[in-house]
C-alpha cells in the first residue's frame, strides 16, 4: 500500500506510516536529513546542501509550491498534514473543498456560537482604522492575528496603538485573556468523535529562541475537565471534522475559552505517540474509514520542543539519531528559523522537561555562528 503524505512538515507522520509497513512518498517543505532517511521517496521545497542557506520560511514557503510537488504523484491513499487544497480523490481526512472554511476563524466562530462556546470578545477587521476603533472599545492589551493562519506566526500582542500595523487582509481582534494555553486532540468520523489527548502548549519559550505566541512545543498529557472534553467532541461534530484534528483553548480561572480549531495534524504528534503508545497514522486512517480506536491510557509524560536557530549558523554536527527534524550537516540556518526537534519522555512531567532541556543544550552546541 502506497501512502502520499504531504504538508509543510511530514516527518512524524512518515515515521509512523513506515512502522505500519506502508510505502511512503513524502512532500514536505523542510527536506530534513531524517525525512530523506525515513521516506521511500521525497520531494521537498528546500534542497538542503552543505555550506548553503536553507532559507527563510516566510520568503520561500507557499501552499502552491507543495501542491505543485504533490499533484502528479499516484498513491493509494493521500494524507495531508497541513491544510492544503490538493485536488485528489483519495484524501484521508478533511475534504479539500471544506478546508478553506475550516481554517477560517470567522467561519469557526460563526458555526460554534450555537454550542454556547465561551470565547474572548472577538471582532473581524480588514483595515487599520477599523482595528483602532475596535481596540478603542476593547482596551489594551489585546490580540491581533490573521483570520486564517497557524503556528502563532504573525500574531501581534497589542499594548498600544504603535503596535498596530497596516492591514490589507482580514484579521481578528480579541480581548486578551491571561491563562494556560492548551490543545485538545480529537479523532472523528464525521458522525462520532472522541478526545484522545490534551496538552499544554509551549508558546514563545526562551530556550527555543522564540518570542510572543510562536508555537514551539507541547507537554502531554495535561489534565482538563470532562466538560471541556465533551465540548471538544461537540465542536468536532459541529464542524464535521474527519480524522485527527486539534482544538485550542485558554484556561483562565477555571473557565475554558475557545481559541481556534486546527483542521490538520498537530505539532503534538510525537509527544502523543510517546505518552500514549499509539500510532497516530493508524488511528487517523481508521477514523477516516469510520472506526474510532479506544481512548488510549497515559503511559508516560512526553515533551516535544522545536528549537530555533539563535543566529545565522553552520550545522557542524550530524544529529541523526539524537534529535528529530535534523538539518543536513554543514548546511546554514538563518536566524530564528526552525533548527531541530527534541522529543523526550519520563515518568513525571518534571523528568520529561529536564530531559528535553538537556537535549536542547546539547543540540545548540552543534551550531556555529557565522
Amino acid at each position: 500500500m502506497h501512502l502520499l503524505i504531504a504538508g509543510i512538515h511530514t516527518r512524524p507522520a512518515v515515521a509512523s506510516a513506515k512502522r505500519l509497513d506502508y510505502r511512503v512518498t513524502a512532500v514536505d517543505y523542510f527536506g530534513d536529513a531524517d525525512l530523506r532517511f525515513l521516506a521511500d521517496s521525497s520531494r521537498t521545497v528546500v534542497k538542503q546542501e552543505a555550506f548553503k542557506s536553507n532559507g527563510k520560511i516566510e520568503e520561500n514557503y507557499s501552499d502552491e509550491a507543495l501542491i505543485s510537488l504533490a499533484e502528479n504523484i499516484d498513491s493509494d491513499i493521500t494524507v495531508l498534514t497541513s491544510t492544503l487544497k490538493l485536488n485528489k480523490k483519495n484524501i484521508a481526512g478533511n475534504r479539500p473543498e471544506d478546508i478553506k472554511n475550516l481554517k477560517n476563524k470567522a467561519y469557526q466562530f460563526k458555526k460554534l456560537k450555537s454550542l454556547g462556546v465561551k470565547f474572548p470578545e472577538t471582532e473581524f477587521v480588514s483595515s487599520k482604522d477599523k482595528a483602532l476603533e475596535i481596540i478603542g472599545n476593547f482596551g489594551f492589551p489585546c490580540i491581533l492575528k490573521p483570520a486564517s493562519g497557524a503556528g502563532g506566526r504573525n500574531i501581534i500582542f497589542v499594548r498600544s496603538e504603535e503596535n498596530i500595523p497596516e492591514i490589507s487582509e482580514e484579521y481578528l481582534i480579541q480581548r486578551f485573556i491571561s491563562g494556560t494555553p492548551l490543545s485538545i486532540s480529537t479523532l472523528s468520523t464525521g458522525e462520532e468523535s472522541i478526545v484522545i489527548s490534551s496538552s499544554f502548549q509551549i508558546l514563545g519559550y526562551k530556550l527555543s529562541n522564540t518570542s510572543d505566541f510562536i508555537y514551539c512545543g507541547s507537554i502531554v498529557p495535561y489534565e482538563v475537565t470532562d466538560e471541556v472534553e465533551t465540548l471538544a467532541e461537540e465542536i468536532s461534530l459541529k464542524l464535521k471534522l474527519i480524522g485527527w484534528n486539534g482544538i485550542d483553548f485558554v484556561e483562565s480561572r477555571g473557565e475554558f475559552y475557545f481559541m481556534e480549531v486546527n483542521p490538520r495534524f498537530q505539532g503534538t504528534f510525537d509527544a502523543i505517540e510517546k505518552a500514549y503508545s499509539i500510532n497516530l497514522v493508524e488511528a487517523h486512517l481508521k477514523a477516516c474509514e469510520g472506526e474510532l480506536i479506544d481512548r488510549p491510557l497515559t503511559k508516560r509524560f512526553a515533551v516535544r520542543l522545536t528549537l530555533f536557530s539563535p543566529h545565522r549558523s553552520l550545522v557542524k554536527r550530524n544529529l541523526l539519531g539524537i534529535t528529530h527534524d535534523v538539518p543536513l550537516k554543514n548546511s546554514i540556518l538563518e536566524k530564528r528559523e526552525p533548527f531541530t526537534t527534541i522529543v523526550e519522555s519520563g515518568r513525571s512531567r518534571d523528568e520529561a522537561i529536564a530531559a528535553a532541556r538537556e537535549k536542547a543544550k546539547m543540540a545548540y552546541s552543534c551550531l556555529e555562528p557565522i
